[in-house]
């Protein structure tokens, strides 16, 4: 991780992340992981996106039309099986943000969630319902991320 990258990012996004966030990040290279969120829902191989200079242009490209707070939730891994994506929400907590999940299926983008309501006010609940909390903080998160297995192929 190149801590220029990192600090252009935060500045881009005015956040600090969090040192347990970057400090997985440092043991997590090359590594897809499953997280359980309930008995009802495992998402496998996820992997975390990587903290340069691509960063913020491949968010931008890749998830900000159907995220409700492009600047207050930063996508930091999606899943390989799902297209499922996992966000830091500083929302609530600037200090210590929590983890969501943006469902691939259920997301609507911004386009459509304007031309399906009468009001902005609408159309950002339904953006809204594009994310919804799975862990507290990072380190909760963390803590349910079990290393994928390797295929036995090798």
């Amino acid at each position: 991780m190149n801590n220029n990258s990192i600090k252009e990012i935060e500045h881009h996004y005015g956040v600090v992340f969090p040192p347990e966030y970057l400090s997985f990040l440092e043991d997590a290279a090359g590594k897809s992981f499953n997280f359980t969120e309930s008995e009802d829902f495992t998402d496998w191989e996820i992997c975390f996106s990587d903290l340069d200079e691509n960063f913020v242009a491949t968010n931008q490209h890749l998830v900000d039309d159907a995220n409700p707070d492009p600047m207050k939730l930063i996508p930091i891994a999606w899943s390989v099986s799902s297209g499922n994506n996992y966000l830091l929400d500083y929302r609530k907590n600037s200090l210590s943000p929590s983890v969501a999940l943006m469902d691939h299926e259920e997301a609507i983008v911004r386009e459509d969630a304007e031309n399906e309501s009468a009001t902005p006010e609408e159309a950002q609940q339904l953006m809204e319902d594009n994310v919804r909390e799975v862990a507290n903080h990072f380190a909760e998160f963390a803590a349910r991320l079990v290393v994928a297995e390797e295929s036995e192929e090798d």
